[in-house]
């Protein structure tokens, strides 16, 4: 049997939707961050901080509820006042947030800050909110765009937080459930275990989709797809988008899939051959077992399969 919206919304309810009050929390919680952080480069001017973005899925509205050792992370850009040849000193652009962090939280050490190749992050304890603080050095002849580190500790990345955002947006706007294709696509991924696949790429293949076949007829025909597109064609074939123009070609990149506000920039790069495999793997599996529940015409053995690829959690029952 087929599932509706309807029944598929229980389990995202139950188990993968934050709830607008508890974002609202954590983006409350961010926005006092940047309200501290504020006041204290307003006070003293050293540090060379002009501004701060909020990002990531918290802001686009497709952050999952938390679960196990996947918690809730708030992307804050934060934009330095430096030379655009700074941009590959990565220690000195974590020096800058870290004492500006310090300054701001003075009985914290260095080693409440976990340093990775692109952020520098602390968390709350309280609430469970981790803020990934990303520095940003703008680009004075293109505005809105900036340089930051890679999440692979290689060169660093052009790309446009604003732009990015409004990206998504304007997908989410014309399909009111490409937020919901996000959590369950991300859920999936969690539940495979296969870390190497960005949220972002997920989003951005989700995008592709919706701009080459239109806005899905539900939720489970719009994840049966995804899963369709990803081991049909073996993430072998590049992604980019009409914003893009024309684009270059990337030879020596397993998976290629496209910036939409920079053709330079692949943000699948760092996949290898054998996570591609092992992503393509898995969704050709679930794309099989989402087509065989489909055809079951028992409640219980269509719950069994999708519980096969969604987890155990998997209700469609509200009880």
């Amino acid at each position: 049997m087929t599932l509706t919206d309807s029944q598929i919304d229980v389990f995202v309810g139950k188990a993968l939707h934050l709830g607008k009050d508890k974002r609202q929390e954590f983006i409350g919680q961010a926005d006092r961050l940047i309200e501290g952080l504020r006041a204290k480069i307003n006070e003293d001017g050293s540090f060379g901080v002009t501004g701060f973005l909020k990002t990531g899925s918290l802001m686009k509205g497709t952050v999952l509820k938390p679960r196990g050792e996947h918690g809730v992370d708030a992307d804050i850009a934060v934009l330095l006042d430096l030379s655009e040849s700074d941009r590959k000193d990565v220690e000195r652009l974590h020096e800058i947030i870290r004492k500006l962090l310090i300054a701001v939280y003075p009985t914290k050490s260095e080693q409440d800050f976990v340093v990775q190749p692109r952020t520098l992050g602390i968390s709350f304890i309280a609430s469970g909110l981790d803020v990934d603080l990303v520095p940003v050095i703008p680009i004075s002849t293109e505005p809105g765009y900036g340089w930051q580190p890679s999440s692979e500790g290689g060169a660093p990345v052009k790309t446009s937080i604003e732009k990015q955002l409004a990206f998504i947006k304007e997908r989410r706007d014309a399909d009111s459930r490409f937020r919901t294709l996000v959590r369950l696509a991300k859920h999936w991924r969690n539940t495979c275990e296969l870390d190497e696949f960005r949220s972002f790429t997920i989003e951005l293949i989700l995008c592709h989709l919706q701009d080459t076949q239109g806005v899905a007829t539900s939720l489970e025909d719009g994840l049966r797809r995804f899963f369709r597109y990803i081991y049909q064609s073996g993430l072998k074939k590049p992604i980019s988008f009409s914003e893009n123009g024309t684009v270059p070609s990337y030879p020596t990149s397993p998976v290629v899939v496209l910036d939409p506000v920079n053709k330079n920039s692949n943000v699948a790069m760092r996949l290898t051959v054998a996570e591609r495999e092992e992503i393509v793997a898995a969704a050709k599996t679930a794309w099989e077992t989402l087509e065989a529940a489909s055809w079951k015409g028992n409640k219980g053995e269509t719950l069994d399969l999708w519980r096969e690829i969604m987890g155990r959690p998997f209700t469609i029952d509200p009880e």
